[in-house]
């Protein structure tokens, strides 16, 4: 069996989480008690309720979950995508909506220089921002071009062309 989830990031809304995988789960069991016997219908099962009830798991999902189960175990993966919803009882699982996960990372670090300050911050899809701390970073814009200030309307005195190339 192969689940796609397209979930939100905000620990807030674990719960709505939680109630949208049940309806897919509910449509998942259905389909597993149309093509299998009882006994793999019911381990199938219990792995998914195993899943649906640990409260920690849900907390922090990613923008997407991906469920693989067999008679013989569940494994989840967290996703940095937002994958459509999907369901499907197969003998073997749907990977293509996961090449598009491992082929964009979508994430990006910002180098954000101001007359105040400077700081290096690094943005993933499925987590928050979160500044990363650099040791010979500069205080500010104008401590990095070897400036008094960058303020003011004149280009005189103000980061031009190539000199504000070098800061960057």
């Amino acid at each position: 069996m192969t689940i796609y989830l397209p979930t939100s990031t905000v620990p807030a809304h674990s719960e709505l989480n939680q109630q949208r995988a049940r309806g897919l789960v509910s449509q998942a069991i259905a389909q597993v008690g149309e093509r299998t016997d009882h006994r793999t219908a019911a381990l199938i099962e219990e792995h998914l309720t195993a899943l649906l009830e640990d409260p920690s798991f849900w907390f922090d999902v990613g923008r997407s979950l991906a469920v693989f189960v067999t008679a013989d175990g569940a494994v989840e993966f967290r996703l940095p995508n937002e994958l459509t919803e999907y369901v499907g009882v197969a003998d073997r699982f749907v990977v293509t909506p996961l090449l598009r996960a491992v082929t964009f990372p979508q994430a990006a670090f910002v180098l954000a220089l101001s007359q105040n300050g400077a700081r290096l911050i690094e943005v993933s899809a499925d987590l928050p921002a979160q500044e990363i701390q650099v040791s010979d970073l500069p205080e500010s814009a104008q401590s990095a071009a070897g400036l008094a200030s960058i303020g003011g309307r004149s280009p005189y005195g103000r980061l031009q062309g190539m000199r504000a190339a070098r800061c960057v």
